[in-house]
């Protein structure tokens, strides 16, 4: 289990406790109505049925593992960053989710070598399907839960003079699990939910040889695959 792994799973963790206490504050925060009275509770049921509209952007930290014949090779995180739009459908707690972004992942190779990464960033397209779940639809601060797959598409790696070329695995696959928090403030005309999400790589976007920083070629790679550890920000609902 990488290091990027165990810092995500500490900031959920982290963010379910916050996002309880500021629940349970609002809770008692609330004026009591009289007897036999219903009281709002904020946007009960607001934007929470139909179909919906976003903004999605954020830093991201690529985690590179270089699959070897006689073991395995990790590298150090890549940072980058990650815009896009999102479209979804809602009914009461589930929402289905899918949308394109566009990612830089940064310098994940120089173009002869995985471990020299210093000339020139890679960047994405993707397209995730998210399958979401909001148990908790009353208060300002409403936490869910997310997970599904993911197609990323590199862009421009053909045209780029490179040795790496013909071995790049342009389409690749992935699959996400996440958390966010919903947070719908009453002066605020717009939703937003901070999220978390890691993805993991299935099939690599790279095999064949590798060089080291020296020239000489290494083993051969049977797969070198890009983890992310994706934070960003949901406008919009």
């Amino acid at each position: 289990m990488s290091k990027a792994f165990v810092c995500a799973t500490r900031l959920v963790a982290a963010c379910l406790a916050v996002t309880c206490a500021a629940n349970t504050a609002t809770a008692q925060a609330r004026p009591a109505g009289p007897v036999g009275s219903v009281v709002p509770e904020g946007r009960a049921t607001q934007r929470d049925g139909g179909f919906h509209f976003g903004f999605t952007g954020g830093p991201e930290f690529t985690h590179v593992d270089i699959k070897l014949d006689d073991g395995n090779q990790s590298l150090e995180l890549v940072v980058g960053f990650h815009l896009g739009i999102a479209l979804a459908w809602s009914a009461g707690p589930f929402v289905i989710r899918t949308g394109v972004n566009f990612v830089n992942s940064g310098a994940l190779f120089n173009g002869t070598s995985f471990l020299a990464r210093d000339e020139f960033d890679v960047s994405f397209l993707t397209v995730p399907l998210d399958f979401r779940l909001a148990p908790v639809r009353r208060g300002m601060v409403r936490p869910y839960i997310f997970a599904g797959p993911e197609i990323r598409y590199g862009l421009d790696l053909e045209e780029r003079p490179i040795s790496l070329t013909n071995d790049i695995r342009m389409l690749d696959a992935a699959v996400s699990v996440g958390v966010g928090v919903s947070i719908r403030a009453r002066n605020l005309p717009i939703v937003f939910s901070p999220e978390i999400r890691y993805v993991t790589d299935l099939f690599g976007i790279y095999h064949g040889e590798l060089e080291t920083d020296d020239g000489g070629f290494v083993q051969t790679a049977e797969a070198v695959k890009a983890n992310v550890l994706r934070v960003g920000v949901l406008l919009g609902f």
